[in-house]
């Protein structure tokens, strides 16, 4: 029976299950047929998103004809858990006081929402990635929700195109066309030159 690694991989900005095996048509074609996997050039492997489902999906495919080693993924998910409590115990030292310990609060903020319906598969993952980069940098919420707006605007106009295979040249068109055929304002229109840099 084959033996495949399933590994996390970063592919487009987004968590997916990377799929590692050698040249074997039987596997390529249960992972075809079930629509459990793709195939991506840049990391010559295949790969599904990161999700329960997906992952339920793939093991279903490969069912008879593989073997999955995971310790890999196992150790990412157990770490990406370990981070996302949702307090943790600090310890803080005040003037004229003892050492002791506090809880930190984490403040939740409501997740923008993105127009799915508008966006296609292709483009899928990345306003979810842009807007964690965003976060990252510790930019306000208000700047997030403005860039992600102009970001959505830009995706939905890219329709079937995948935003990873475009070229600077592209970009600099679609901003001509902006200012043109939009007749976007010169406010609106650094928005949406800021927001392209995140991509």
């Amino acid at each position: 029976m084959e033996k495949i690694i399933l590994k996390p991989l970063l592919h487009r900005g987004q968590e997916c299950i990377g799929i590692y095996f050698p040249v074997n048509y039987k596997v390529n074609g249960a992972l075809q047929k079930a629509k459990a996997a793709r195939f991506s050039n840049t990391h010559k492997c295949w790969y599904t998103p990161l999700s329960k489902e997906n992952y339920n999906k793939l093991i279903r495919a490969l069912k008879g004809l593989a073997e999955a080693e995971q310790s890999a993924l196992h150790e990412y998910l157990q770490q990406k858990k370990k981070t996302e409590q949702p307090a943790l115990p600090v310890t803080v030292k005040r003037a004229n006081e003892t050492r002791q310990t506090e809880t930190v609060k984490w403040v939740i903020q409501k997740p923008v929402v993105y127009k799915k319906e508008k966006i296609s598969a292709e483009n899928a993952h990345v306003l979810p990635a842009m807007e964690e980069m965003l976060k990252l940098k510790a930019y306000s919420q208000s700047t997030i929700k403005t860039y992600l707006g102009e970001m959505t605007q830009f995706v939905i106009a890219l329709k079937n195109i995948p935003a990873g295979a475009l070229k600077p040249e592209h970009l600099k068109r679609y901003l001509v066309h902006c200012y043109e055929k939009l007749g976007l304002k010169e406010n609106t229109l650094h928005s949406r030159m800021n927001a392209l840099k995140f991509y």
